[in-house]
């Protein structure tokens, strides 16, 4: 296999919306920048399909109606929003307190400012999503313009170039290797910082409408560096997955239309009903009425019953009153102009277009949803890592949303710019070379093996999504979680040795993304079984309620001689308290 020498100033790999905010903001500097991604460049980020970079304040008039939920806005005070990142996590939902502070307080400061300095870079609609009228074009708006405006600034990019390892001599990463699929070399990158902005691992679960390529590349190769990853076990569902025969696996977005539905079992029992009840999570306003939105029929914003709802209709169907792995939606009672009001229920109702969705209730069941977890490489407040010369952005570290990704691009991309013009251009040694060489050699044994000698790294895909969901998915138990554990152990072992690519450089990225996968998959299910409570997503059927007396922690993941060391880190209360959290409800 021939290879490939660059250098750059700083190595950026992902083109989501961290990814390019981080190479803007070093050729802001004058830097050589270097953008990789494994596929299209913004194609394959969950950041094109996010929608809006943030929900604009709804008309008051839909609020007053009780048709919408106020969203968040630039309007209210900085501190408001942090409450919210420390009690959702830094926007991810589910993480409840264990969020870092101090990233959290400067996600909640700098949000705004970085979403009108997307206007400078040729976004002329930061919102890029509209209450009213037509169906919304979802990130396209924002990332298409931003990758243009990147490119004219003058970083030099390479697409389908999957990047396999990052290469660390010392304490230091000094930049990667991997390889081009279109000129079918092998690729080593010197750089003097290097940003991961590689996104989540939503694919690593059966069900799900992750985008296909979010495979967990960057925590596994973060995790073979020799960085730190916390809370891996927070990773999210949402309840709102399609399971009905014959139609797309996707997700119903969150239309006034959808807001309005009764989530019902195989009986025709309105199940959460009684859930509610019997969990206490109704609010003091909740009416019950099956008539009210879902919020105020229960008493809660919407994104506080997102856990508790997948939570019901996963015992619904574990306990034999689904139907085909799944429970009803019933929008059969929605009032025919609520599907009309906004974008959302126009989309709904065009991605069922077949299935009547006013007259036939519809199999749902919970699903992953990609972007939101809690977990990643760990970082700081300035976007760094504990290994020097690396730094992350977006959803490969511990947030989610665009505005999270967008903040943590700016600040990965800040440091690494400040580290650059500090640091000297990394001359490899011969150990590292050596390494490389090893490394090269791996890829072309893949390349040169053939499926007589087995294993498909599609078929091991498809294994670790089954082993992931049935195991890791959206409750858990001891159990389930050894058995998992197990079952990757086994394919680490067995299958991964034998995995080919037989010449095809799109199959090797198939199977290093398998193996990444069952990196990534051997991170989740150990720091699972660790944390012996429910909190957030994740949800032990065996330890059912959230343990703040000994729980308040980070799981921490690092890579030892003896393989992977979880323990513990108490969270710094630095700005809110405990006994500020009734408060913050």
């Amino acid at each position: 296999m021939d290879v490939d020498h660059g250098t750059c100033d700083v190595l950026v790999i992902g083109s989501g919306m961290g990814g390019l905010r981080a190479a803007i903001e070093s050729r802001r500097a004058g830097l050589s920048t270097l953008l990789v991604d494994k596929s299209i460049l913004t194609r394959a980020s969950a950041s094109i399909y996010a929608g809006a970079l943030v929900a604009r304040k709804p008309p008051q008039y839909l609020v007053t109606l009780g048709v919408m939920e106020p969203g968040m806005d630039f309007e209210q005070p900085f501190d408001v929003s942090f409450r919210y990142f420390v009690k959702e996590g830094a926007r991810t939902g589910g993480s409840q307190y264990t969020a870092n502070q101090r990233l959290s307080l400067t996600v909640a400061c700098e949000m705004e400012l970085r979403a009108e300095e997307l206007r400078d870079f040729g976004v002329e609609d930061i919102f890029s999503q509209r209450w009213l009228g037509p169906p919304g074009v979802y990130g396209k708006n924002i990332m298409l313009p931003l990758l243009e405006h990147a490119k004219k600034a003058g970083t030099k990019t390479r697409e389908m170039t999957m990047i396999t390892d990052l290469v660390r001599q010392g304490d230091s990463i000094v930049g990667a290797i991997g390889f081009d699929i279109l000129r079918k070399c092998f690729l080593v990158i010197r750089a003097k910082s290097v940003v991961l902005a590689t996104g989540s691992h939503g694919q690593i679960y059966e069900r799900t409408y992750a985008p296909a390529r979010m495979t967990g590349d960057g925590y596994a190769i973060s995790y073979r560096a020799g960085a730190t990853l916390s809370d891996m076990e927070m990773m999210g569902f949402d309840n709102w997955g399609v399971a009905e025969p014959g139609l797309p696996q996707y997700w119903i977005p969150g239309s006034s239309a959808r807001v309005k539905g009764v989530l019902r079992n195989a009986r025709g029992e309105p199940f959460f009903l009684e859930y509610a009840k019997e969990q206490g999570i109704l609010g003091k306003d909740a009416t019950l009425s099956l008539s009210d939105d879902i919020s105020r029929r229960y008493g809660r914003p919407f994104i506080e019953l997102v856990p508790h709802l997948v939570k019901a209709s996963m015992r619904e169907i574990l306990e034999g009153r689904g139907d085909r792995g799944a429970v009803f939606l019933d929008l059969t009672g929605v009032p025919e102009e609520r599907w009309y009001v906004d974008a959302k229920g126009i989309f709904t109702l065009n991605l069922l277009r077949g299935f009547d969705l006013k007259r036939k209730q519809l199999r749902v069941a919970p699903i992953c949803i990609g972007d939101f977890k809690g977990g990643g490489v760990r970082i700081d407040q300035k976007g760094r890592t504990d290994l020097e010369g690396l730094f992350a952005a977006g959803d490969v570290s511990p947030g989610s949303s665009l505005l999270y990704a967008l903040v943590t691009g700016v600040l990965a991309g800040r440091s690494a710019v400040n580290r650059a013009l500090e640091a000297s251009s990394p001359e490899l040694d011969a150990g590292t070379k050596e390494w490389i060489e090893e490394k090269k050699g791996e890829l072309e044994t893949m390349l040169e093996r053939g499926p007589a000698e087995r294993v498909d790294p599609e078929n091991v895909k498809a294994i670790v999504k089954s082993i992931m969901w049935e195991s890791g998915g959206p409750l858990r138990e001891k159990r389930g979680l050894e058995k998992g554990m197990e079952a990757l152990k086994e394919i680490e072992e067995e299958a991964l040795p034998l995995l080919y690519a037989k010449g095809s450089f799109r199959k090797l990225r198939e199977a290093v993304e398998a193996a990444n996968m069952v990196q990534v998959g051997k991170m989740i299910l150990p720091a699972a079984f660790y944390r012996t409570e429910s909190r957030g997503y994740n949800q032990r059927l065996d330890h059912p309620e959230r343990d703040d007396r000994n729980w308040l922690k980070n799981t921490i993941i690092r890579r030892t001689s003896d393989g992977i060391a979880i323990e513990t880190a108490p969270v710094e209360f630095l700005f809110m308290t405990p006994e500020d959290r009734e408060e913050a409800k």
